[in-house]
């Protein structure tokens, strides 16, 4: 099955990722950025969301030449942007880290300091003192910040959190607090609020509501009241995109259950129809239509997969016929997801041997 979209959600905003391993594991003990040590470093202006205390209109700084000839980022443009206020002050918002993470992207294939040179060159076309000074020193917190972070992020959840929702949740909130506490330990309040405020409030409002259908003292009115009261704390965009992402949810989870009771794709189009136009109806139902067509194809490969370990072949040749048997039946593109999904039936797998012992 499908990782749920909340839980996916909340993994990407704690960071639990592959390449974060792999970036743990090539970032030095201390990170040093270039600078000149004459050059003052003015402090930073923050955008705020507030019209009281917002900074002076910011100009945003067109792109210079991309960084083609980096590992990782041909073929690619510059993501994020630089903005700076009438002042020529460096503005702090989410752009801005956006840009950090594009050229840091490229560390498991470049090297981080040919991350950061490619950086500051392409920073260098871009801004002017006092700007470029200030993102130079930004760059060099945001630098050691991503270190600590990382590393905090390598702990790994007890066999008991594993097997418990409850420890799960109360270990994904400790995850976030700690990263919570590790971001105003590098950076300013208001720098933490434009680089990470968005981040930070999806995050509190997916523990919330993964603590709020936890709860068995509720009625499910009562849990869907208290979900709309979190909804409407989130800032507006992100509120409209929860909304959406909630609709979708429920019209995804009404077409399963059509399905599953042997609906025909007409009455699943009619069901459709009621929230979409016709154009996004037949592209949702093709979806659903290769999404059906996909389990189907991993359900009976699992099936045939069982049935090569109780066939006395040895584990050499079990591997060939099982790769012989994901090339029949998946594509070069689905490769990885069989990949996930193998290892997810894996942990699962363990977890219940665990159990029975």
């Amino acid at each position: 099955m499908p990782l749920p979209i909340r839980s996916l959600a909340l993994l990407t905003v704690l960071g639990l990722t592959t390449a974060g391993v792999i970036l743990y594991w090539q970032w030095p003990d201390s990170v040093v950025v270039p600078v000149d040590s004459a050059r003052p470093v003015p402090s930073v202006a923050v955008a705020s969301a507030s019209p009281a205390l917002r900074q002076p209109a910011p100009t945003t700084v067109e792109p210079a030449a991309p960084p083609a000839l980096l590992p990782g980022l041909r073929g690619t443009e510059v993501d994020g942007a630089l903005k700076t206020d009438s002042a020529g002050n460096l503005q702090l918002d989410l752009a801005l880290r956006d840009y950090f993470d594009y050229f840091l992207s490229a560390v498991d294939q470049a090297g981080l300091d040919a991350s950061v040179e490619a950086l500051l060159a392409d920073a260098g076309g871009r801004l002017q003192e006092p700007a470029l000074g200030q993102l130079i020193g930004l760059l060099g917190d945001y630098l050691e910040y991503k270190r600590a972070s990382l590393a905090l992020l390598q702990q790994p959840l007890s066999t008991d959190q594993q097997a418990q929702p409850q420890a799960q949740l109360v270990a994904l909130q400790q995850a976030f607090d700690r990263l919570a506490q590790l971001r105003r330990s590098h950076f300013a309040p208001g720098a933490v609020e434009a680089l990470f405020g968005a981040e930070e409030a999806y995050a509190r409002y997916t523990l919330d509501s993964l603590a709020l259908v936890a709860r068995d003292d509720l009625s499910e009115q009562d849990k869907a009241d208290a979900q709309q009261r979190l909804r409407e704390q989130l800032p507006a965009a992100m509120r409209a995109s929860e909304e959406r992402q909630s609709q979708a949810q429920a019209q995804q989870a009404q077409s399963e259950r059509l399905w599953r009771e042997g609906a025909s794709e007409e009455q699943v189009r009619q069901a459709l129809a009621l929230s979409y136009d016709p154009s996004t109806v037949e592209r949702l139902l093709l979806e659903q239509r290769n999404e059906r067509d996909w389990q189907q194809r991993y359900t009976a490969y699992r099936e045939q997969l069982a049935s090569l370990h109780s066939n006395g072949l040895s584990p050499a040749d079990r591997q060939d016929e099982q790769q012989r048997l994901r090339q029949r039946l998946f594509g070069a593109a689905d490769q990885h997801r069989v990949d996930t999904y193998d290892a997810i039936a894996a942990k699962q797998q363990d977890r219940e041997v665990a159990e029975l012992q």
